[in-house]
């Protein structure tokens, strides 16, 4: 993808086509954007296949997901991207994505997203129990607490909340271990980042949702140290 006009439109009964001058420096972002879209399916696939270890996959996809992020907040590159991922897909012709679609849209890890081992530093006994590390927990615990007050401090959009919810649930695999499965408000927390993470830059949760959302954290919370007794 190269040069400083892109084709937007073609109005077939003239035959004339109608050229969108986009600037160089927003180009380079798009190509990057373009790129990385690439680069996450490629790497989905690889850990569906179990080609890449969980750590590595969780490093790298984290990376990426961060660039991405990156790359469209700013406000011309976001503007020159489209409505949403999918139109970008469409309009460039990237195709067999769909693995890249689903991950962008979920933004976080397949590994954080389902709990994988690779993602945990707690350790496991022989019998398969795993050891509870006392500087996991307090962190979990505060991140929660975070995540509670900055709803209760009007944080709604996606920029503030979604980091907030990554570092949650990657804590909650650190400190459960093998015992995350038995973590059923887990999947309600990840309900929530996906919900978070699809929205719009100039879109926010509603009141009835932020409330629902905190009765979920407490719920969780109390869910999480019920597993520790």
């Amino acid at each position: 993808m190269s040069g400083t006009n892109l084709l937007s439109s073609t109005n077939n009964s003239t035959s004339r086509t109608n050229v969108t001058f986009i600037p160089s420096d927003i180009l380079e972002n798009l190509a990057e954007l373009y790129s990385i879209i690439v680069a996450i399916d490629k790497l989905e696939k690889l850990f569906l296949k179990d080609n890449v270890s969980d750590k590595t996959y969780t490093i790298q996809m984290n990376k990426l997901l961060a660039q991405y992020k990156i790359l469209l907040s700013d406000e011309r590159t976001r503007s020159a991207f489209g409505d949403d991922l999918e139109f970008f897909i469409k309009k460039y012709n990237i195709r067999g994505c769909s693995n890249a679609i689903n991950r962008l849209q979920r933004g976080i890890p397949a590994t954080i997203e389902h709990f994988s081992g690779g993602s945990t530093t707690s350790d496991s006994n022989s019998n398969g129990t795993t050891t509870i590390n006392a500087k996991g927990v307090a962190e979990t615990t505060g991140n929660f607490i975070t995540v509670m007050d900055a709803l209760k401090l009007n944080y709604r959009s996606k920029e503030q909340l979604h980091p907030l919810m990554s570092d949650l649930l990657l804590s909650i695999n650190k400190v459960l271990g093998n015992n995350s499965g038995k973590y059923q408000e887990r999947s309600k927390l990840v309900e929530w980042i996906v919900k978070i993470n699809k929205l719009k830059i100039d879109e926010c949760l509603t009141d009835n949702e932020v409330r629902e959302m905190l009765f979920d954290l407490d719920t969780a919370y109390k869910g999480f140290y019920s597993l520790l007794d």
